[in-house]
């Protein structure tokens, strides 16, 4: 008997079903954030067809079916699911805001229900305090901050609402304004929708873009959702949450802490301490006055001038770091390491891809799996080196002033030495090197499993 339906049909219907339900959803005005999840689960779509083609072929066996697995539609779909996973994973890591190519303007394409229509609003409070506290809240818009010339806090509002028509568009903006509070020693902008507790029409149908000015000597609590942040040239502590956008910050006396996800995050010449938590996508610092903790994953990590101490934990994209005057510790998975100039202690500690260290002042400690490691020295060292790997290549380079005691050894590899003097033994399965070179310097370690290991002399 001829088994007619196999479950992969059934499996594309329901995965139908639940696409178009979320989109549905979308555009009926629930926060449903689609493109994230495609971008990182789609390979899911291959490993649930797989299992089900499992399925197939025993009941094709049990049935005496002997058609084959996948039709030639099928393996066209296959491919064309693979294609289109890859360019849009890859398309993902070159520029994360990839969900919003299918935004123009102010205009969802998603939300093809409903016209936007576009109002204004103008907002102020005058005679601020200067050095206030002022939180900020905004959801579905661009937020920008920047300084007034004036101890006013002024906001101009662009709003956009969805709606069939226009007066209905006209009752809901009515229904839709943004106050400044003052409450106690601090002040808050924020929409009567934004407010907790608020029930009626979707907020996901209003969408609002600030551009606020303060008084200089301004600390921000600001706490954003789907839109791009810009907040610049202010003096104080600076705290900023957002989501599913960009955010840049930029000329701050004070310091900084910044939680962000899906969208990318910029910081430059800030005068004191900077804490930067982010998700999905890069992160850019530059010129920071103090110390610098970042911890995020899936996006690129690039940190230069640092005049404290630097922590730094990412996983799955590279990270590149230079002139750090203090320490620099780095923890990471799947993701290559690049460091130049540290004039600190540097603590590294990654796996599956290469770590460059060049031009350490300090103390070296690294352990490394699957990915070559270069350790370069300008200046001879002064402190010691330590230095564990595996199935990997290390490679120090060093000044040929350079005094120190080495002891390196690999099991399944080969080593080789450019200094005179030392003990190389390759007598046995483990290969080394062992010995003192010049007095009074430092103490390299070096440990290794089916790789080699090079000393090198520089110039």
């Amino acid at each position: 008997m001829s088994v007619r339906r196999s479950a992969g049909t059934i499996f594309w219907g329901l995965t139908l079903v639940a696409i178009g339900g979320l989109l549905l959803a979308n555009n009926l005005g629930y926060s449903i954030r689609i493109w994230p999840y495609i971008v990182r689960y789609w390979p899911m779509l291959l490993i649930v067809w797989g299992l089900l083609k499992f399925v197939d072929y025993f009941r094709f066996r049990r049935s005496g079916d002997d058609r084959p697995l996948f039709s030639g539609g099928e393996i066209a779909l296959l491919i064309l699911v693979i294609f289109a996973g890859s360019a849009i994973t890859t398309a993902a890591n070159v520029s994360p805001g990839l969900g919003r190519i299918f935004e123009i303007g102010d205009i969802d394409l998603w939300d093809i229900t409903g016209n936007s229509y576009t109002y204004d609003q103008h907002v102020e409070q005058q005679n601020v305090t200067s050095g206030s506290e002022i939180e900020i809240v905004n959801f579905f818009g661009d937020v920008e901050v920047r300084p007034a010339e004036s101890n006013n806090i002024t906001v101009d509002v662009k709003k956009t609402i969805r709606a069939s028509s226009r007066e209905e568009a006209d009752r809901l903006e009515q229904e839709f304004t943004f106050l400044i509070r003052e409450e106690g020693s601090k002040y808050r902008i924020a929409s009567n929708r934004d407010e907790s507790g608020f029930r009626g029409t979707p907020r996901q149908r209003f969408k609002s873009s600030l551009m606020i000015h303060v008084p200089r000597q301004s600390a921000l609590h600001l706490d954003n959702r789907n839109g791009h942040v810009i907040v610049q040239d202010l003096t104080g502590n600076q705290a900023i949450v957002n989501r599913y956008a960009d955010v840049e910050v930029r000329n701050i006396t004070g310091k900084v802490e910044l939680e962000n996800r899906n969208g990318a995050v910029t910081v430059e010449d800030v005068s004191d301490s900077v804490v930067i938590n982010n998700r999905y996508s890069n992160t850019t610092v530059k010129n920071v006055g103090g110390d610098l903790r970042i911890e995020t994953r899936n996006g690129s990590v690039d940190v230069s001038g640092v005049k404290g101490s630097a922590t730094i934990d990412n996983s799955f994209a590279p990270i590149n770091v230079q002139n750090v005057q203090g320490d620099l510790t780095i923890s990471g998975r799947n993701n290559g390491i690049d460091v130049r100039h540290v004039e600190g202690d540097v603590r590294a500690d990654s796996s599956f891809q290469n770590v460059t260290i060049k031009d350490p002042r300090g103390a070296v400690s690294v352990t490394s799996r699957n990915g070559d490691l270069l350790l370069s020295f300008e200046r001879p060292p002064v402190k010691d080196v330590s230095i564990g790997s595996r199935f990997a290549n290390v490679t120090v380079e060093l000044p040929s002033s350079s005094a120190f005691a080495i002891d390196a050894h690999t099991e399944f590899g080969d080593v080789e030495s450019d200094f005179e003097g030392l003990t190389i033994n390759r007598s046995s399965r483990e290969k080394s090197i062992n010995g003192e070179f010049s007095r009074g310097g430092p103490r390299l370690t070096i440990s290794t499993r089916n790789g080699d290991i090079r000393l090198q002399k520089r110039g």
